[in-house]
């Protein structure tokens, strides 16, 4: 019906495409995902044995009104092979990270930008619970210089060797972002930071614990996303179902070090889930960590039809509430 809709190997390869006009496309990167399994999407079935077609049923109002409200809130499908206790404990461990790492963007700048004074850098939002005066200056990537331009930026301002210059501009270029100088006197940090802005370049000073926690966030969704692609014995699905469940469950209030105006954007939202503060904070992160995330949400898509509206109906009510999305998804 559309020529975005796409085929993976295995299910090209298992249905017939005689007189089908077909293009072919290596994925160097996350951004679709197979669909087979959307009857609506073809003019005449293509009998895939990975997806059989839905029977037809004449359901009573009852059951449509509860295969509705699975839809718009799906639940883990039950497995006799994992106990109930342990999916519990899985719900809990997902649900804690998943909360570290939003009660961390809580506080994170939607853009970079320098303080303008150390009163400024002093007065910036922060989870340290004993406001400690050790900072760090953090240089992002951007689209207009070349690793060469940024080594020999790196050597004149902070000194390095051209081997040091050399290995933290690949890791700003692979990573997004890499912490450029760690200390208490902030005059020091402001001056290096403004150097850097003065040639476009995106650059924070934010406090120490608020740039730890962040990085300390970073293993957390790497290791979400290790989740997603691990299979429990035999049980290929349970996993993601959970993290599914849990990013799709209203986070726990941030009751050690709450953020007053991180609950002002999605105010509106009768018991925002989690999935729509990740959508939120979509550009208070960086090149990796995005990545990583895109990964995990297509993960959950294609666990099944339930899980695409599910989704959907989260990202339609995080947009309808006037957030623009500065970032492609």
């Amino acid at each position: 019906m559309d020529q975005r809709f796409v085929l993976c190997q295995q299910c090209f390869h298992a249905t017939s495409h005689a007189g089908h006009n077909v293009s072919f496309i290596i994925a160097q990167e996350s951004g679709a995902y197979c669909d087979c399994g959307e009857a609506e999407l073809w003019r005449v079935p293509i009998g895939c044995p990975y997806h059989h077609p839905a029977e037809s049923s004449s359901d009573t109002p009852e059951v449509v009104a509860r295969n509705t409200a699975d839809i718009l809130h799906p639940q883990p499908k039950s497995d006799q092979a994992v106990s109930a206790e342990l999916q519990e404990t899985m719900r809990k461990t997902v649900a804690y990270a998943l909360d570290f790492i939003l009660d961390t963007l809580d506080y994170s700048p939607d853009e970079p930008s320098v303080p303008g004074s150390e009163a400024d850098l002093q007065l910036q939002p922060s989870a340290d619970p004993v406001m400690k005066d050790q900072f760090c200056v953090v240089l992002w990537n951007g689209e207009k210089h070349s690793i060469d331009d940024l080594i020999g930026v790196l050597i004149d301002t902070t000194h390095r060797n051209r081997e040091e210059a050399n290995e933290a501009a690949v890791r700003i270029d692979d990573e997004g972002r890499d912490i450029i100088d760690t200390h208490a006197d902030a005059t020091r940090l402001l001056e290096t930071a403004r150097a850097f802005s003065q040639i476009d370049l995106g650059v924070t000073v934010r406090r120490a614990y608020d740039t730890f926690r962040e990085q300390i966030s970073v293993l957390i969704i790497e290791w979400i996303l290790d989740l997603t692609r691990s299979r429990l014995g035999a049980n290929t699905h349970i996993i993601r179902e959970v993290i599914a469940s849990q990013l799709l469950a209203p986070r726990k209030p941030n009751t050690l070090n709450p953020n007053p105006e991180a609950q002002k954007a999605l105010s509106e939202v009768e018991s925002p889930v989690r999935l729509e503060y990740t959508f939120l904070y979509h550009t208070r992160l960086w090149g990796r960590p995005r990545r990583y995330l895109k990964e995990a949400y297509l993960s959950i898509l294609i666990l099944s039809h339930e899980h695409k509206l599910a989704v959907g109906e989260s990202l339609c009510t995080y947009l309808s509430k006037g957030q623009r999305l500065k970032t492609g998804f």
